[in-house]
């Protein structure tokens, strides 16, 4: 099998993956998944050596198409962990508020009065 042929069959693979809805519980799993997945594209990649003929010149213009597929199934699953992220931190802000009621505030926003 040559090296673009097997760069496909990854790179496919790769795309159903991303494309499978991703389960807060089992996220760690997929992450590991995909990360194999693209050390494996990256060490085919490095593989590549031209000239192409017809058939693997077809398969680099599909393999194209999927890595912008990918790349926007890849940013969108970086957002998701963004934003479960930032509900654990005011989560935890929240909590914490709430069993030290009585923390030092913040003396950012001071008023003086220019009366006299």
């Amino acid at each position: 099998m040559s090296v673009v042929v097997e760069l496909f069959s990854v790179t496919k693979e790769l795309h159903e993956l991303l494309h499978q809805p991703v389960n807060k519980v089992q996220r760690d799993e997929t992450i590991e998944a995909i990360q194999e997945l693209l050390d494996k594209r990256d060490s085919l990649i490095e593989q590549l050596q031209p000239p192409y003929n017809e058939e693997e010149q077809e398969l680099g213009m599909q393999i194209v198409s999927l890595n912008e597929a990918i790349a926007e199934k890849l940013q969108q699953l970086k957002q998701q962990i963004q934003q479960d992220l930032k509900m654990i931190k005011q989560k935890k802000t929240a909590n914490q508020n709430y069993m030290n009621p009585y923390q030092p505030l913040s003396l950012d926003g001071m008023f003086y009065d220019k009366k006299r």
